[in-house]
């Protein structure tokens, strides 16, 4: 909006009544020789008009609806109509203390309105300006020395306020400028954190707005930029602040940067010297920053729920991500099962929920003592097969709810891999299709155009198919019994 003052200014107008108003903005300029144009009005309007329908005696009652209606100022336009501004027109602005600017026959209506769209296109062109500078420096900062907190100090600068980074997940906090976070503040940034989503928040008090954007950055997420200001952050601000939120999501540092890559090859040099001896685990504990003489230790076995994800292609993404979301250089890759060491101390619940969020099914073993870690390895590719079974991270050492606590998963498997061996003895593509057939099928109890759907084949197919099974299998797919032996049998045969 452009303020009052412009117009006296460059169309050289009479100011009669309102001086202390020229700071008021005006948003547009109508015209109109409406006796009540209140209905016409949104507000903030310079309304022009010449005192065609206008009756001097009955000025005070159209000043108080025009103002009522949220106009900014009067415009009064001398002849042809009126010589000059009727007096009880000029009375009745100061006793309301609405502004009233003498349009001279010499300036055309029409020139409020181009000085109105040349200021508003002027300052739109400045703002466009202001902010292309503004992401060129954050990008130029961001691919500099000290990216992260020169970035918030450059932010800081350009709102005129200041900026925080925090990660709530690590504790960590950047800053640029000088934070003023009360309890409000505190709770909207908690609040962004812990959301999986991209998400912001928006406050004001009385010498302050606050605005609290989302960040993506390593794994697990939590990261939040709060930016605060004493003036109203315009569509400027919140665009510089979304550029800042980006590029801040691309240079937060990766947890796994701070770890020792000396001690980590320590202690790969030391087990593979020397498997049995204890100098690789003190390497490794050092890196965990415990001790490592009678530490205890945790495997961790795990899949993503992804299947399209365990290819070549992605295990470097993968091995990567696991280790982020471990806090673990301790990371290694068998067939698509993912293996990790982890101390002790390491917080399984904020683990379980992370690798949760993050499309990961895991099993944590009990903790061992060093000499037992081939035990810790079996014990945790036990718990992901339990894992894998009911759907979610199971913790060997901790109680399991459902049916898969109430089961042998070992036997199970054993059972189900000497169950199914008539069909994987035929021929590759034939035993897969017989197997997602069946597994389809039982999900869909027995259901046969939904099978056929989900498969993509025709009903007839999936009737033969199950004949098939049946014919190799021995059994009758009628009998309820059957049905769930063969489907909890089916739930163990995950590929693990």
């Amino acid at each position: 909006m452009v303020p009052l003052r412009v117009f006296v200014a460059q169309l050289g107008l009479a100011v009669l009544s309102g001086e202390d108003h020229l700071d008021a903005p005006v948003r547009w300029v109508h015209v109109s020789e409406l006796t009540d144009p209140s209905h016409y009005l949104q507000g903030n309007e310079l309304l022009l008009l010449a005192g065609t329908n206008l009756r001097p005696e009955q000025s005070a009652e159209y000043v108080r609806l025009v103002k009522a209606a949220g106009i900014t100022a009067l415009g009064f336009g001398v002849t042809p109509v009126f010589d000059r501004v009727p007096d009880q027109l000029v009375t009745a602005c100061c006793e309301q203390d609405l502004p009233l600017l003498e349009i001279p026959a010499s300036v055309a209506f029409e020139s409020c309105a181009e000085l109105l769209y040349g200021e508003l296109l002027s300052s739109e062109l400045s703002e466009i300006r202001r902010l292309t500078e503004a992401q060129r420096a954050l990008i130029k900062t961001a691919t500099g020395p000290s990216p992260l907190t020169r970035t918030l100090q450059l932010l800081a600068a350009h709102t005129g306020g200041w900026a925080v980074l925090y990660d709530r997940v690590r504790g960590r906090e950047w800053s640029g400028g000088v934070p003023r976070i009360d309890a409000d503040v505190r709770a909207a940034i908690d609040r962004i954190c812990v959301s999986t989503r991209p998400t912001s928040a928006t406050m004001s008090s009385v010498d302050q707005r606050v605005m609290v954007q989302s960040v993506a950055g390593p794994l697990p997420c939590g990261y939040a930029l709060a930016v605060g200001a004493p003036m109203v952050a315009g569509v400027t601000d919140h665009a510089l602040i979304l550029t800042a939120a980006s590029l801040l999501s691309l240079i937060i540092p990766d947890p796994t940067d701070n770890w020792p890559s000396h001690q980590v090859g320590q202690a790969a040099l030391a087990l593979a010297l020397d498997p049995h001896s204890p100098r690789w685990i003190q390497h490794a504990a050092a890196v965990f920053g415990v001790q490592g003489s009678g530490s205890l230790w945790r495997v961790l076995c795990a899949r993503t729920t992804d299947r399209a994800a365990d290819t070549r292609t992605r295990t470097r993404t993968r091995l990567g991500e696991l280790a982020s979301l471990l806090a673990s250089p301790f990371v290694d890759q068998d067939g698509v099962v993912f293996i990790a060491l982890l101390p002790e101390s390491a917080p399984l619940s904020q683990i379980t929920d992370d690798l949760t969020h993050a499309g990961w099914l895991a099993g944590i073993s009990s903790a061992h003592p060093v000499t037992r870690l081939r035990a810790a390895h079996e014990e945790a590719g036990q718990a992901l097969r339990t894992a894998l079974f009911q759907g979610s991270c199971v913790v060997s050492d901790t109680e399991i709810d459902g049916l898969a606590g109430a089961l042998d998963m070992r036997r199970l498997r054993h059972y189900a891999d000497r169950r199914f061996r008539p069909l994987r003895e035929r021929r590759q593509q034939d035993a897969a299709d017989l197997l997602t057939t069946l597994r389809v099928w039982l999900r869909h109890n027995g259901h046969w155009d939904r099978t056929a759907d989900e498969l993509g084949v025709h009903r007839n197919t999936v009737r033969h198919r199950i004949g098939q099974v049946e014919a190799s299998l021995g059994c009758q797919l009628a009998d309820a019994d059957t049905r769930v032996e063969l489907y909890l049998a089916l739930r163990t045969l995950e590929e693990l």
